[in-house]
């Protein structure tokens, strides 16, 4: 039997981006107390990130839009984190990552709150699977052109020197 296009055995192995990003800083704030670097947690979200849109493609792959769209978001959400870790912003919820995304929009001059629209559109997609293949396919491409920036940005940020 299949539920949200899954079965009952891929619904028990499947872990919520959620779930696994609220671990990941339970897990470096227990510890490392508190004391844990921008380089350590931004590596760490990086990871996360790769673990998700590998995840994400997978799922696509299978046709489950509703999961892929949900591990778009995580993917996502990890690079937001990753970056706001980096520069010491805050990062714990939606209303954080929609500021993320207008102080970087700021930074580059170029409006990347469409793109994040997108992308939240597909995480709501995960809760009501609403999105036809043809409109989850627009809103997964503008995440991933999303994700490329985000991506370069950090890279840049990285080869820049200190």
């Amino acid at each position: 039997m299949a539920v949200n296009g899954r079965t009952i055995k891929e619904q028990e192995s499947f872990t919520h981006p959620r779930e696994a990003g609220d671990n990941a800083k339970k897990n470096m704030a227990s510890k490392e107390n508190n004391t844990t670097s921008p380089k350590t947690g931004t590596r760490k979200y990086l990871e996360l990130f790769e673990k998700y849109l590998v995840e994400a493609e997978e799922l696509y792959k299978k046709g489950y839009l509703p999961q892929s769209g949900e591990k778009y978001w995580g993917a996502t959400a990890a690079l937001l984190n990753a970056i706001a870790e980096k520069r010491k912003w805050p990062h714990y919820s939606h209303r954080d990552y929609a500021d993320i995304v207008e102080k970087l929009s700021e930074q580059l001059k170029e409006p990347l709150g469409p793109l994040f629209a997108n992308t939240e559109r597909l995480h709501a997609n995960y809760y009501r699977n609403f999105l036809s293949p043809l409109n989850f396919e627009a809103h997964r491409q503008q995440t991933l052109k999303l994700i490329g920036k985000l991506r370069t940005l950090l890279t840049q940020e990285q080869e820049a020197p200190q």
